[in-house]
């Protein structure tokens, strides 16, 4: 029997068949894996709390062909401050649904497993949700190998004056340079604050102000180069947060 044994946050839940549940959690040691979860839907299940959305456990899995079956595990920590919030709600299954769409299914993740916890934690912490949001947005581009270049042209070398942003390319480009008509202008605000991410991560994250002008320009950017990247796009999160607006 091939057994996994690992810390890692539930993503999300849906239901399966009469009684079961089919679970996607990001583990430590294994990455996304998609866990069976028999029985877990009848009312006496002993598991049911640990087999929520945005709780972080011990979980025991069986490794079969296709999927894995949950056999036991516990819960370290359940974010039912972030539950109780819509707006860190939202924000956390957005970080979870990013996570999901980012990784392919067995592909081992540590980093990105901590950066998760991280962000949870620090969208239980932080007063505003949507600094925690451009920070682990920058931070996923990082773990991901995606992080736009943010020295200056990257056709000239310019360091000054206003830039278009290619997100095909992850470059900056400089008002005296050609650029792409998929390119489009960013603010040095929003670079620096950008650069700031970059830099320190969730580190001091308190005392870093973003406005909602470079807030909303931020985003833009880390779509952008995460549709041209890695193909994703539509994501549900981001339907609904721009819908309540609160993106």
């Amino acid at each position: 029997m091939t057994e996994l044994r690992s810390q890692a946050v539930v993503l999300r839940v849906r239901s399966f068949k009469e009684a079961d549940k089919l679970v996607t959690l990001l583990t430590r040691d294994a990455g996304l894996v998609t866990a069976v979860a028999r029985g877990s839907r009848k009312t006496n299940s002993k598991f049911a709390a640990l087999l929520e959305p945005l709780t972080l456990g011990n979980f025991l899995l069986h490794q079969g062909r296709s999927l894995y079956t949950f056999i036991q595990g516990e819960i370290i920590k359940a974010y039912r401050s972030l539950q109780g919030d819509l707006v860190r709600f939202a924000y956390a299954q957005y970080f979870c649904e990013l996570c999901e769409r980012s990784l392919l299914e067995g592909m081992p993740s540590g980093a990105l497993f901590m950066l998760l916890v991280t962000a949870l934690e620090a969208l239980e912490e932080d007063s505003s949700p949507v600094r925690v949001a451009r920070c682990f947005e920058v931070s996923l581009l990082a773990e991901l190998g995606i992080s736009p270049d943010l020295s200056g042209c990257s056709n000239c070398g310019s360091r000054q004056g206003v830039y278009h942003f290619n997100p095909r390319e992850g470059v900056l480009l400089c008002a005296a340079c050609p650029h792409p008509v998929e390119s489009y202008p960013v603010s040095a605000a929003a670079i620096a604050i950008m650069k700031r991410l970059q830099e320190m991560g969730f580190h001091r994250l308190s005392v870093c102000v973003i406005p909602s002008g470079e807030s909303k320009e931020i985003h833009r950017m880390v779509a952008d180069l995460l549709m041209h990247s890695l193909g994703i796009s539509r994501l549900k999160t981001v339907d609904f947060l721009q819908q309540t607006g609160l993106l």
